[in-house]
C-alpha cells in the first residue's frame, strides 16, 4: 500500500464512522524476511499527517517504544500533535525491550526498565506542570496539551505486574492483537484486579468480514499463510507472554487468533467477548499487518462498519433495554 493509499484510507475510515486509528512503531521489519507487507513510517510523522487529512478520527499509538524516545521531545511533540488536531491524539506507550532496536539506537539494555516509570512520569509533568526543573534550570516544556490533564495513556505490555501498575497508575491498557487469547485474558484479568476498567482497554484481534463465512476463509487464507510465516520468522513465540509456536499454525491462527466470517458471525464473536471480558472496545487488524490485499481491506472495513457493527450495538442496546 502506497502512502497516498493509506492516507487515503484513513479518511475512508473516518467516513465509514470508526472511532479511532493505531499505528504501530516498527523498525528495520524489511530486513528480516522479505519487504512485502507493512512499511515502517515514522509514527509521529504519519500521525501528523493522518491528523491533518480527518476532522474527527481520534489517532492512537499503539504503541511508541519509550526506550527509543527522549522523553522532553517526545512530550513536545505528543502535545504539538494534540494541539494541531484539536485534542485526537490517544498515547500508547510502552518499555519498548527489542533488542534489535535498542542496539541500532544504541541504548542500553539494562536502562530500560530502570527509566521507564521515570521517563513516563517526566511527560506527564512536562503536560501538566508549568515549570518542570531539569538539572540547575526550571524550564516550561512547550506547547502544553489540548486534553485535559493530558492525551489518554494506553500500556503496552506482556507482563501481569505492568498491567496492574497501568491500573493503579490510572493509565488504560492496550491489549495487542498478537497476543494469544490466553495471555490476552491473563493480561486483562490482572488490568482488571488492580481497578482497571475493561471498557477502557482497546482489545487487539485480526478481523476480516465478508459477505459469507466460506468467502471469508477463501479470501483470507492467502493473507493468513503468508502472515504466519513471517510472524515466525521473528520468532515471536521465543517471548514470553505473546504466543506459542502453536499458534502461528495457520489453522490455528485462524481458528484462535482471528475474528472473520459473515457480517453476523463477526458480531457474535464481538458479543461473546463482551460477555465474558466486557470488552467494549475491539481494537481491529484489519489489515492483517499490510498483507492483506487492499480491495478485501476496504471491503472488510465497509461491511464491518455498515453490517457488524449495527448488529453488535443493536443487541447491546436490547440487553440495556434501551
Amino acid at each position: 500500500m502506497s502512502t497516498s493509499q493509506l492516507l487515503a484510507l484513513a479518511e475512508q475510515v473516518e467516513a465509514l464512522g470508526f472511532d479511532a486509528i493505531w499505528i504501530n512503531e516498527e523498525h528495520f521489519q524489511g530486513s528480516i524476511i522479505e519487504v512485502e507487507g507493512r512499511r515502517c513510517h515514522s509514527p509521529i510523522a504519519l500521525a501528523a499527517a493522518i491528523l491533518a487529512r480527518t476532522k474527527r478520527l481520534r489517532v492512537g499509538f499503539s504503541v511508541l517504544l519509550l526506550a527509543l524516545h527522549h522523553p522532553i521531545r517526545l512530550a513536545e511533540e505528543i502535545a504539538t500533535l494534540d494541539v494541531l488536531s484539536d485534542g485526537r491524539v490517544d498515547f500508547g506507550v510502552s518499555r519498548g525491550g527489542n533488542g534489535r532496536y535498542l542496539e541500532a539506537y544504541g541504548v542500553p539494555a539494562e536502562n530500560v526498565n530502570a527509566l521507564f516509570q521515570d521517563n513516563l512520569a517526566l511527560i506527564r509533568r512536562a503536560w501538566t506542570e508549568e515549570k518542570i526543573t531539569i538539572g540547575e534550570s526550571a524550564l516550561s516544556v512547550e506547547p502544553k496539551p489540548m486534553q485535559h490533564p493530558h492525551p489518554p495513556i494506553f500500556m503496552g505490555t506482556y507482563t501481569d505486574e505492568t498491567a496492574a501498575w497501568a491500573a493503579r497508575e490510572g493509565h488504560s491498557l492496550i491489549l495487542h492483537g498478537i497476543t494469544s487469547m490466553a495471555n490476552q485474558r491473563r493480561l486483562l484479568k490482572a488490568y482488571v484486579e488492580a481497578g482497571g476498567d475493561p471498557a477502557h482497554a482497546p482489545f487487539g484481534r485480526f478481523v476480516y468480514v465478508s459477505e459469507t463465512d466460506e468467502s471469508a476463509r477463501k479470501e483470507l487464507w492467502p493473507t493468513i499463510e503468508k502472515l504466519t510465516t513471517r510472524l515466525r520468522g521473528f520468532g515471536l513465540f521465543n517471548r514470553k507472554g505473546v504466543v506459542a509456536e502453536a499458534d502461528l499454525e495457520p489453522e490455528n491462527f485462524y481458528r484462535d487468533m482471528v475474528i472473520a466470517g459473515s457480517p453476523q458471525t463477526c458480531a457474535r464473536a464481538f458479543l461473546a467477548l463482551h460477555d465474558e471480558l466486557g470488552v467494549t472496545y475491539v481494537n481491529a487488524l484489519s489489515a492483517f499487518f499490510g498483507f492483506l490485499p487492499l480491495p478485501l481491506l476496504e471491503k472488510s472495513l465497509a461491511l464491518l462498519a455498515r453490517e457488524t457493527r449495527p448488529l453488535v450495538e443493536a443487541a447491546l442496546q436490547e440487553r440495556s433495554g434501551t
